[in-house]
């Protein structure tokens, strides 16, 4: 079907041309991309494209001849009343980069190629403002016109349009779906009338376009494609002719029985009737439903007619067969309970909660801060000494524990520190000269600093003494001092 048509995806389209053709676009990307800060806002879009029509009609031969930038300035001054906020010497440089216009010394012209896609943008925003001046149902409706409307000057001239065709039914589908859709809604407003009949007048308009369109392919066979684009297109018509049409004469027929005179009883039969045509509904009946009614009612012209309130769509049973309640009773009949065993349930065995007293308390505290100290502190030899001597002079003491070695003396004074810090010995000092607190004749590097340390006896209490002769922290009253 479109083996005769020029396009541009045409395989017999020689190549040269074809890129030709293309370089165009690339043209109008260029003078797009170049002036992006034009067309990034509408106002800015509005005074661009007013600026481009003012050149156009100069080429047109619609208004005098433009000899510089600064005569297309003072024209569109003098022809909207304001002063551009475009840049103008920028848009005009551009232009001609991208051979859009020429300026030579006395005059600006706008080339071919400008004039082409001059059109086309303006082209492109008119059609946008007369879509967007439409409802939404009506919007549909006015593109499936407008790919009429190119079919006839494209198609039908020879050059392709695209699938117009296909769009056009695409879009009279698009606004038969929104008819359907806002049907109630139209029904409901009483000022609906014109725009009711205005879609009326486009479905018949399109209908009366697509059979046009379609009847020189009737009987066509060749293409796979055409025939259900053809069944397509005419049940999509039939349909959108039916609903506009059948939406027209419900809102008249509406109207013309509020004209009449309210009844003030209510007919059984008439109800019974209308029950049975709603479910037994003829193909070509215009019979409406209980929805359209109570919308039509929304208009309120009778005081009274519209309540506010909230519909509730209610769905009612089917009706059940006999042989379904056979069923059931026979179930019924021979049913036998069922129970399934009682499982014994295991109560778990929690372990009996362990009761300490205050004291218990911090004796096991005491012991596990003793714990974390012998962790830091090795104690072990000092505690040997004093298993084997229950009390030993404090220089002596670190003496064996330790070496003569400074380092040592100081790990071994550490140890002594924190057994009496964890009470489990006890610095004493011993008047007279005890034996215990004789000082050792090794020549050592190290010394006690403090004054009479050598009377300081180290003693084994085992944890039940409290500390007696030591400072206010737990050290002991002396130090070692390298030599």
């Amino acid at each position: 079907m479109d083996g005769n048509l020029i396009s541009i995806f045409g395989a017999d389209a020689p190549d040269h041309l074809r890129k030709e053709s293309l370089r165009d676009l690339v043209k109008l990307a260029g003078v797009l991309a170049e002036l992006r800060e034009h067309f990034e806002e509408p106002l800015k879009v509005l005074e661009t494209l007013k600026m481009l029509n003012l050149i156009q009609r100069e080429a047109l031969g619609l208004d005098e001849p433009l000899a510089d930038g600064d005569a297309l300035f003072y024209r569109f001054r003098n022809k909207y009343g304001y002063e551009p906020g475009i840049r103008l010497d920028r848009l005009l440089n551009v232009l001609q980069k991208y051979n859009w216009i020429s300026r030579g010394k006395r005059r600006l012209t706008m080339l071919d190629a400008g004039k082409r896609m001059t059109d086309t943008l303006i082209r492109l925003a008119n059609d946008s403002l007369a879509y967007y001046m439409q409802d939404d149902v009506a919007r549909s409706l006015f593109q499936a016109r407008r790919d009429a409307d190119l079919g006839e000057a494209y198609d039908d001239k020879g050059i392709s349009g695209g699938d117009r065709m296909a769009s056009m039914i695409r879009n009279t589908a698009d606004a038969v779906d929104e008819l359907k859709e806002r049907q109630l809604e139209l029904l409901a407003d009483r000022n609906a009338l014109p725009q009711i009949q205005i879609i009326a007048d486009l479905m018949q308009e399109l209908n009366d376009r697509m059979n046009e369109r379609l009847s020189p392919f009737e009987g066509v066979e060749e293409a796979d494609s055409l025939p259900p684009l053809l069944q397509q297109g005419r049940e999509i018509m039939r349909e959108g002719m039916e609903i506009s049409l059948g939406t027209l004469n419900k809102f008249l027929h509406f109207a013309r029985l509020q004209q009449t005179e309210i009844r003030t009883e209510i007919s059984p039969q008439a109800i019974r009737r209308y029950i049975i045509q709603s479910f037994d509904k003829a193909t070509d009946s215009e019979q409406p439903r209980g929805h359209e009614i109570l919308s039509f009612l929304e208009q309120d012209r009778v005081p009274g007619e519209r309540l506010d309130g909230m519909w509730v769509p209610v769905q009612f049973a089917s009706p059940v067969s006999n042989l379904q309640l056979a069923d059931t009773v026979r179930y019924l009949e021979g049913y036998v309970p069922k129970a399934e065993p009682i499982l014994e349930r295991l109560e778990p065995d929690y372990p009996k909660a362990e009761e300490w007293t205050e004291d218990e308390i911090g004796l096991h505290l005491a012991r596990m801060e003793w714990q974390l100290t012998k962790e830091r502190i090795r104690t072990d030899e000092v505690e040997r000494i004093l298993q084997k001597r229950e009390a030993v002079g404090l220089e002596k003491l670190v003496l064996e524990a330790g070496s003569e070695n400074w380092s040592d003396a100081l790990n071994a004074l550490l140890a002594v520190s924190a057994l009496v810090g964890g009470q489990q010995a006890a610095i004493e000092r011993e008047e007279g000269g005890a034996e215990h607190a004789q000082a050792p004749e090794t020549r050592t590097e190290w010394q006690l600093m403090n004054k009479g340390g050598e009377k300081n006896v180290v003693r084994r209490t085992g944890g039940q003494l409290q500390q007696s002769a030591a400072g206010s922290d737990g050290a002991p009253d002396g130090g070692a001092q390298s030599r």
